[in-house]
């Protein structure tokens, strides 16, 4: 039971210290503190305190030098590993994982203290989990295929938890010089020995060089495993402009992961997408039907980068002992994931799917 003058008794607190949402105390009773997105503030929920986080500090770019000398976590934080799923979550100091946030399991462990780069930026949550909580409920219930009895009994997902996934971001200025051979074909028309017309496509090649600048804004690259490549791609696009500056507030009652590939990785990416732009734009400048050869070199300057976390709900239900998970961006609330499929309805839509080309062709027949 809760003590007297809403205060958690010791028993409490204990408690509350090994939920996965705890770092910062509250300053009325001493118990935890967590993050709540609707109100940008820490909240306690025994007592109802709730401390303002400032919104207004917004991350900055860090000069590309220090992307492998960089700050790490120092012995802020702690990762705890699930060895039924393999996922790593990283936590404070204090907090506890019972449960891990993928897979829902208790058999998550602690392991060993995080090394590399510290975040400098980060995406807060914006949505509350009951109102992301509403969303899947809203989302899915508009999925056609969708078991109608699945629809009536869905409330809520079983789990939903928040967790922030590592992406980094690269600005750069680019100038490209260039050269190559462009050809526009064009057409002519004469008479063969039989007298027939015929028409000849000839191809008149040109020459161009020149130089692009061009400067990339905020050049987006996930950093968390090949898996969630695919779910990342679904929920974009991210305010990376507006990311807020790092802080651990930020953290209370969520968790993160650290990035599977390093910052160098991430930049070596980046530059390959960067390159493909560049080449796209001065091609485009051109009007030309083949490339007979093409060359550009491009060199990037005042480069910078920002480490920063991406909010993402993730959850599951369960249908018919199936689990099926979804995923939902946590400022914009696009939901991206699966529910279970009815057979029936698949197999009505092939149905009339298969009449409707039958009735086609039928019709086409008796056209001609």
């Amino acid at each position: 039971m809760i003590a007297e003058n809403n205060k958690p008794s010791e028993e409490e607190i204990a408690l509350a210290d090994k939920s996965d949402t705890a770092v910062s105390k509250c300053p009325s009773c001493g118990a935890n503190l967590t993050y709540n997105p609707a109100h940008a503030t820490l909240k306690c929920d025994y007592c109802g305190t709730e401390v303002k986080v400032d919104m207004n500090e917004y991350a900055e770019e860090i000069d590309f030098a220090r992307i492998v000398s960089g700050n790490d976590w120092g012995d802020e934080t702690k990762v705890f590993e699930c060895h039924n799923c393999g996922a790593r979550q990283i936590l404070g100091k204090r907090e506890i994982s019972p449960t891990c946030a993928f897979c829902g399991t208790h058999n998550v462990v602690e392991t060993a203290d995080l090394s590399g780069l510290k975040p400098n930026a980060l995406l807060p949550f914006l949505i509350s989990k009951d109102s992301a909580s509403k969303q899947y409920v809203k989302w899915a219930k508009k999925k056609f295929f969708a078991p109608r009895e699945f629809k009536k009994d869905l409330k809520s997902p079983e789990k939903i938890a928040g967790h922030y996934y590592p992406a980094f971001t690269f600005d750069s200025d680019t100038r490209t010089p260039y050269s190559g051979t462009l050809g526009k074909h064009y057409y002519t028309t004469h008479r063969d020995s039989k007298g027939n017309i015929k028409r000849v496509r000839h191809t008149r090649y040109f020459n161009i060089s020149g130089n692009l600048s061009w400067f990339f804004n905020d050049v987006f690259v996930q950093a968390s495993k090949p898996d969630d490549t695919k779910m990342l791609k679904k929920l974009s696009p991210y305010a990376t402009d507006s990311a807020h500056k790092y802080k651990e507030d930020f953290l209370h009652g969520f968790s993160a992961s650290q990035y599977h590939k390093s910052g160098m990785e991430c930049w070596q990416e980046a530059r390959g997408i960067m390159q493909n732009e560049v080449r796209s734009r001065i091609l485009a400048k051109y009007d030309y039907d083949v490339i007979s050869s093409f060359n550009f070199n491009m060199h990037c300057y005042s480069t910078t980068y920002k480490y920063l976390l991406i909010p993402v709900y993730v959850g599951h239900t369960t249908y018919k002992k199936k689990l099926y998970n979804f995923y939902m961006n946590g400022q914009s609330g696009k939901v991206w994931g699966k529910t279970p499929k009815s057979p029936l309805k698949i197999g009505i839509t092939a149905l009339l799917g298969a009449l409707a080309v039958a009735g086609l062709v039928v019709l086409g027949v008796l056209l001609l």
